[in-house]
């Protein structure tokens, strides 16, 4: 079957985005959070950085010698006046975990074995984190924050990965599930997860592109009582806290999103993918942008310039 040509924008978003990441080597950005002065932290391949929620300075950072020899899926979460950061070396297939504070100061380092993918923390405090299967088994592990060192199993899955995992109160976690090998025709399912016991409970909805379908998550966020999934296709969709789907708020490009944080009715997404520069030469790009959960997409922002360009002509 032909895939249908592509609809993405391919030049640098200059006019749209809020930061540009690249110059500040915050390189293949992945997950991004707001701190309670408002401040953004974003984990990146190229580290850790903080920057001034309105100047867009660097107000701290913290950067990777070798961003090349990090793995994928740098982790950041803000937990009260705690930052919670993750982040894998791939030889070494171990991930360090730092909690900082505010200011920068580091509380606490230590590793973990094997790469994590995903995190979550709950209101409580238990840290949770997905890893890649082993020997076909995916398991979700916890960690309460004040003494993350001894980590144990949650819960698993046989045969599928675990993409992504959210709390949604003490009780429950919400997690993306695909089928092993993961690949373009991988099934997936969401699943509700008990924290007390374990138990991998309720699967909603599959694979696919249309409404309440799910198109590998990269990111789950709780939203207005329930929950909100980006995916690959770049949706953001927004489901009640049962599971039952209730509309897509948001639409990027597909591919281009790699997490995103939640500020009143909008996403600050962390992007990042191959564009053409002013030159019209290709080049790696990283950034951040906001966008509305209105229902706003890019392609009819795209429509809607072209047609102010013609009318100027």
């Amino acid at each position: 079957m032909v895939e249908p040509a592509s609809d993405t924008s391919d030049h640098q978003r200059f006019d749209e985005m809020f930061l540009h990441l690249t110059p500040r080597g915050a390189t293949v950005p992945y997950n991004v959070c707001f701190d309670p002065n408002g401040d953004i932290w974003v984990a990146t391949k190229g580290g850790l950085f903080k920057f001034h929620g309105s100047k867009k300075t660097t107000l701290w950072e913290r950067k990777n010698m070798f961003p090349k020899k990090m793995a994928a899926f740098p982790q950041v979460i803000c937990y009260k006046d705690k930052i919670v950061y993750m982040c894998g070396e791939t030889q070494e297939k171990t991930t360090e975990l730092r909690i900082f504070t505010l200011s920068g100061d580091m509380e606490h380092e230590s590793f973990i074995d094997g790469m994590v993918t995903s995190m979550s923390i709950s209101d409580e405090g238990d840290i949770f984190i997905t890893k890649p299967p082993e020997n076909n088994e995916a398991t979700i592990f916890r960690a309460p924050i004040d003494s993350p060192l001894g980590w144990e199993d949650l819960a698993s899955v046989e045969g599928e990965a675990f993409q992504a995992v959210c709390s949604l109160d003490d009780k429950t976690l919400v997690a993306a599930v695909a089928s092993l090998p993961v690949n373009m025709g991988s099934r997936q399912r969401l699943v509700f997860i008990d924290t007390q016991s374990g138990f991998v409970g309720k699967s909603f909805s599959k694979s696919g592109k249309e409404d309440g379908e799910i198109f590998f998550p990269r990111n789950i966020h709780k939203y207005e009582g329930g929950f909100l999934i980006m995916d690959k296709s770049g949706r953001f969709l927004h489901y009640q806290r049962d599971g039952a789907f209730i509309k897509k708020l948001a639409e990027i490009d597909s591919y281009l999103g790699n997490g995103f944080c939640i500020r009143e009715d909008a996403a600050l997404m962390v992007l990042s993918g191959i564009v053409l520069d002013q030159e019209q030469r290709t080049t790696c790009d990283d950034w951040l942008e906001w966008i509305k959960l209105d229902g706003s997409n890019w392609k009819s922002q795209r429509e809607e310039k072209k047609k102010q360009t013609e009318a100027k002509k």
